[in-house]
């Protein structure tokens, strides 16, 4: 019973969050359930290797394309933005290419690609990551699920309201019985 309480505690928290809001988006929903199908379950879709897969990857990933931003670079640059625009397949790992976007001291700005690296530094250590294939289906396919919830409950907030209840203590009760 706990550990159900701790999974719905869980879950509600990653539901309340900014990353889960993008779920409200019935098109990303879409985007989620069929780039699942392609990728995870061999359907053909024209569009894989796309535009519309690199907008929904990018996201997917904002989380971790966050990271980095504001880096200052070796001519005193600062990285402004990211975006993914490009994957690679490496036997059974991918190696994802960004566009980065950096801005002068000067205030002027510019544009080079380059590879996301383990570290997600411009450092010339950093290597550049190799992320396994299983690992970018598994977050497909939880991406899909979690759109396949949001549908089936009418919506996020619905499945966070249900979420959040799953959280309550059991046997609390209010006026007339009603639970608290």
């Amino acid at each position: 019973m706990q550990q159900r309480h701790d999974t719905a505690r869980i879950g509600a928290e990653f539901l309340a969050g900014d990353f889960a809001a993008q779920f409200d988006d019935p098109a990303f929903r879409r985007a989620a359930t069929r780039f699942d199908a392609a990728i995870n379950d061999g359907r053909e879709h024209a569009e894989l290797g796309g535009p519309a897969l690199y907008d929904f990857a990018n996201r997917l990933f904002a989380r971790e394309l966050r990271r980095g931003l504001g880096e200052r670079l070796r001519d005193g640059s600062r990285i402004c933005s990211k975006r993914l625009v490009a994957a690679y397949l490496d036997d059974d790992a991918v190696v994802l290419e960004l566009d980065i976007r950096a801005r002068r001291p000067d205030g002027s700005e510019y544009d080079y690609r380059a590879p996301v690296t383990r570290g997600r530094t411009s450092a010339d250590t950093d290597e550049v990551l190799r992320i396994p294939l299983q690992r970018l289906r598994d977050r497909l396919r939880g991406a899909a699920m979690l759109a396949a919830g949001i549908e089936q409950a009418g919506g996020r907030e619905p499945l966070l309201a249900q979420l959040r209840r799953a959280t309550q203590p059991m046997g609390l009760r209010g006026p007339q019985g009603a639970a608290r």
